[in-house]
């Protein structure tokens, strides 16, 4: 079975860095290779969030598996199986709680990105679309999806991407493989 790892960096001396060594130890708990680090602050919630396409994108180049972003304020609640995703370029959870606002549906806190030259292409894009704007990484990401037309990305299954309040009600915490707990709520 191919290898993938986990990829995510938080800001040090703030609440994402102990939030991350929570992430880190889920991925050791299931054996998954991750590499988690620490980047400055460029001063606020808006624009570090910003930075994840270039980190992607920076971390795509320098490795020859698969990747998987997860949010610094996520957690491993048990194995993940990527086989389902190892024939997609990209995939990413589209949540149907924002079918009516269709910018906001795609989830930009686990992210599978292949070693394709496709994905290479849409990381790219979206590192040349995000902005420093709230939401920028999600709504940069939305926009770049929007437009492809080469690519092969699909739907992640919510058990990848639980937000631990918002999902209770469509999924059973036995089925969770991958909660976000949502740090940006209390912690900006």
């Amino acid at each position: 079975m191919t290898s993938v790892k986990v990829i995510c960096f938080y800001t040090p001396n703030s609440p994402y860095q102990q939030e991350a060594t929570y992430l880190q130890t889920s991925c050791e708990n299931f054996g998954i290779p991750f590499e988690i680090e620490p980047r400055p602050s460029r001063g606020s919630w808006e624009k570090n969030v910003a930075m994840k396409p270039a980190f992607i994108l920076e971390k795509l180049r320098s490795s020859n598996t698969p990747l998987l972003w997860v949010d610094a304020d996520a957690v491993f609640l048990q194995a993940p199986n990527f086989s389902p995703f190892l024939h997609a370029d990209l995939a990413v959870r589209y949540m149907e709680l924002f079918q009516d606002r269709p910018e906001y549906a795609v989830s930009a806190g686990t992210i599978f990105i292949n070693q394709t030259p496709a994905a290479h292409q849409l990381i790219e894009k979206w590192v040349e679309t995000c902005g420093d704007f709230p939401f920028a990484d999600q709504l940069s990401l939305f926009e770049v999806l929007k437009e492809n037309t080469s690519a092969k990305v699909l739907p992640l299954p919510i058990s990848y991407c639980k937000i631990y309040d918002i999902d209770s009600f469509f999924i059973d915490d036995d089925q969770v493989v991958i909660e976000h707990r949502q740090a940006s709520r209390w912690c900006r």
